[in-house]
């Protein structure tokens, strides 16, 4: 049921499941895939690890460092924001995504600052002029990053040229500065640390320890990404979601919350498409293509849920700012999957 539901989703609303790739994708057995990486063929992967049906199939280390050591996975951990937005949703912190955001922060600046909300900016559609993809913007999230406060300089930044579609939605701008916003908003709602609300919140109850988060000079947390953690606390967030907000049986998060966050809001590409700080791609397969919902930061650094293997695919590199640093990843997200049988009754396990 959850595979169907959360595959459904993509099929529905019209996501292809065969991008056409430049150059084909290279699938390795484990040993090949292991002899690449040590060599250095597809550059600083540090640690792959895979799970299916909740169980480890496989994990591996490749720097100096040992299985489960914390890794900077960069914007991959906006998804984590994401998670903590249904949070505060669900423990009535938050009246829902459609809640105007200023009021959060303190003071009012006229339109069409005041009308941008939660959806906004978890879906990458607020009036804030900033784009991460273009070093011109004033939002730019290096600048963010010279300031020593970066609040007052999200709070600070103009508005772009903006309109809503029929869906109420703006035209999507990629901004780390937007995130780190949202965040402020979480802390502001539950009257809580943002890290320390996700801990309580999110990570206790996965066991999920060791996480360090950035800082600014100022010391706001950075909930635009940016986190080092580990490999099978990436693992235990990935199967969180594949199951639609449960962990072992306990509900952590509401279903229609994973629902929404893996709803596509955005085409970005053929083949690639974006949802409320969760990306969706394909990824080859013997068998064809399986739609895989992610979290994916610079450098290589993915997370990969595949419902119709009912598995969880983790890749922690350090390939920041290499051009050729995602496709790299999806060597090895590909190189995992292939060595898996998909799940086409998940009642089997």
């Amino acid at each position: 049921m959850v595979r169907l539901v959360l595959l459904g989703m993509a099929i529905a609303l019209g996501l292809p499941l065969q991008p056409a790739l430049a150059q084909p994708l290279e699938r390795l057995d484990p040993a090949e895939l292991e002899r690449a990486i040590g060599a250095g063929r597809l550059g600083r992967i540090v640690a792959l690890a895979a799970e299916q049906g909740g169980k480890t199939v496989y994990r591996k280390r490749f720097d100096e460092g040992r299985l489960g050591d914390p890794v900077d996975i960069r914007s991959a951990g906006k998804s984590i924001t994401a998670l903590a937005v249904g949070a505060a949703i669900a423990d009535g912190h938050l009246a829902g995504t459609d809640v105007a955001v200023w009021p959060y922060l303190g003071h009012k600046r006229g339109e069409p600052f005041d009308s941008i909300t939660v959806a906004d900016l978890l879906g990458m559609s607020s009036a804030l002029d900033c784009n991460d993809w273009d070093r011109k913007s004033p939002g730019q999230e290096e600048k963010m990053y010279r300031t020593r406060a970066w609040r007052e300089f999200v709070l600070a930044l103009p508005s772009r040229a903006y309109s809503r579609d029929e869906h109420g939605s703006g035209p999507f701008s990629y901004c780390t500065a937007g995130v780190f916003l949202l965040g402020q908003v979480v802390e502001q709602a539950t009257q809580e640390a943002f890290d320390g609300y996700v801990q309580r919140r999110l990570f206790d109850p996965l066991a999920i320890t060791g996480v360090v988060w950035r800082r600014s000079r100022s010391g706001e947390v950075q909930s635009g990404g940016q986190l080092t953690i580990g490999d099978d606390a990436l693992l235990r967030l990935g199967r969180l979601v594949l199951e639609r907000g449960e962990s072992n049986g306990e509900r952590i998060l509401p279903a229609n919350w994973i629902d929404t966050i893996l709803t596509p809001r955005h085409r970005m590409g053929e083949h690639v498409y974006y949802g409320d700080l969760w990306w969706f791609t394909p990824i080859p397969t013997p068998e064809g293509y399986a739609g895989a919902w992610m979290m994916k930061g610079n450098g290589g650094n993915i997370v990969a849920i595949v419902p119709d293997y009912d598995a969880v695919l983790v890749v922690q590199a350090r390939n920041y700012n290499e051009d050729s640093a995602e496709r790299n990843a999806f060597v090895a997200l590909a190189s995992m999957l292939s060595a898996m049988e998909p799940r086409t009754d998940r009642s089997q396990d």
